[in-house]
């Protein structure tokens, strides 16, 4: 008896690897993403299926049981009603999402905590690649980078956060920008955590032409100094490695979890478009800061695999503006002339991006 349950016991262990600990939804006008939280890494499966007059979604996740989530989850979204989740048979656990209508859809994974994230676009949304490469900048999503919990890199001795510095900088360009007639969305607008998913989910919801993530960077070296400007991309060099792990500490630094994933992603148009983006920012900022101070270090525009850029659906950069572990560059960085000659630096150059890109 004791054998037969062991043997039952090791059985269940081997069909049933990983939890589903959590199902989120994260809702924007006309597009949602719901973001499936488990206890470790599995192998899953997506597809579609009509039933009566809805559209069924579904992902199959394999060797996992349920956990405490529930059975059903019901929504006041009329595109996404309902998430149901069950047992498919004794080797899946099914997650099916009764949708409306669906335009489009992709599905992706992201580890610590390991997440399989759905980004649904519900029909009469238009993906905004530059207005479906019909070049024309409206909308411009700002990502102030870290806040809440996550303070980013610090300087203790001048008691500064990145996390209040890029705020700080962001509300100077977006004033800049919506002075011009641009319509400006902030990803955080005060003090607040948010996770890497949820920046670009923001970006994607409401549209954005542009995705720009503002970040201070930081070295064990108190030497290393300099600005730089990345766009999403298989690492190419240690050091675009070393800054990428950094940022994606809130979400985990398992980089080649991602390698089937960014090899399809770099195949993109929007990549080409970021890479260019990415150095014309890198070009004017250098351009623009060099007219006060001389010195400032040209470290380039480079791919990089940035979470925080994964699952943009416009062409998207992350700048890393300065080092706040050299002790010049932070006395910088505390001086709210050196924010705003930055943000006007950024501003100059997502305007000369945009000419370039709508042939003016």
């Amino acid at each position: 008896m004791l054998k037969r349950a062991f043997s039952l016991l090791l059985g269940a262990q081997v069909l049933f690897c990983a939890t589903l600990r959590k199902v989120e939804l994260t809702e924007e006008p006309n597009y949602a993403r719901v973001i499936f939280t488990l206890s470790s890494r599995v192998k899953f499966k997506t597809g579609k299926i009509k039933y009566r007059e809805k559209t069924l979604l579904y992902v199959d996740f394999y060797g996992t049981y349920p956990g405490r989530v529930k059975s059903r989850y019901y929504f006041e979204n009329p595109e996404l009603p309902l998430i149901r989740v069950s047992k498919k048979d004794r080797r899946r656990l099914r997650a099916v999402l009764y949708l409306k209508s669906l335009r489009k859809y992709r599905v992706f994974f992201l580890p610590s905590p390991p997440r399989v994230v759905v980004d649904i676009f519900f029909r009469g949304k238009e993906i905004p690649l530059l207005q479906q490469l019909g070049l024309k900048v409206r909308k411009i999503a700002l990502d102030p980078g870290h806040g809440g919990k996550d303070s980013g890199c610090v300087n203790q001795k001048l008691h500064l956060q990145e996390k209040h510095i890029v705020l700080d900088i962001a509300f100077i360009l977006r004033s800049l920008l919506e002075n011009d007639g641009y319509k400006v969305i902030l990803t955080r607008e005060r003090d607040s955590f948010l996770p890497l998913e949820r920046r670009t989910a923001i970006a994607n919801g409401q549209g954005a032409d542009l995705f720009i993530s503002l970040h201070i960077n930081s070295s064990r070296n108190p030497k290393a100094k300099g600005i730089e400007s990345f766009y999403l991309n298989l690492a190419a060099d240690p050091e675009a490695e070393r800054v990428a792990a950094k940022e994606n500490e809130t979400s985990g630094k398992t980089l080649s979890q991602l390698g089937d994933i960014l090899k399809k992603i770099v195949l993109n148009e929007k990549i080409r478009q970021s890479k260019a983006m990415a150095a014309t920012l890198q070009r004017v900022l250098i351009r623009e800061l060099r007219r006060f101070y001389p010195d400032v270090r040209d470290l380039g525009a480079r791919g990089a695999p940035f979470f925080v850029l994964m699952g943009a659906d416009m062409p998207a950069v992350l700048v890393e503006i300065s080092f706040l572990s050299n002790p010049e560059e932070a006395r910088r960085l505390r001086d709210p002339l050196y924010r705003a000659r930055v943000a006007y630096a950024l501003y100059l150059g997502i305007k000369e991006f945009i000419k370039e890109v709508e042939g003016k």
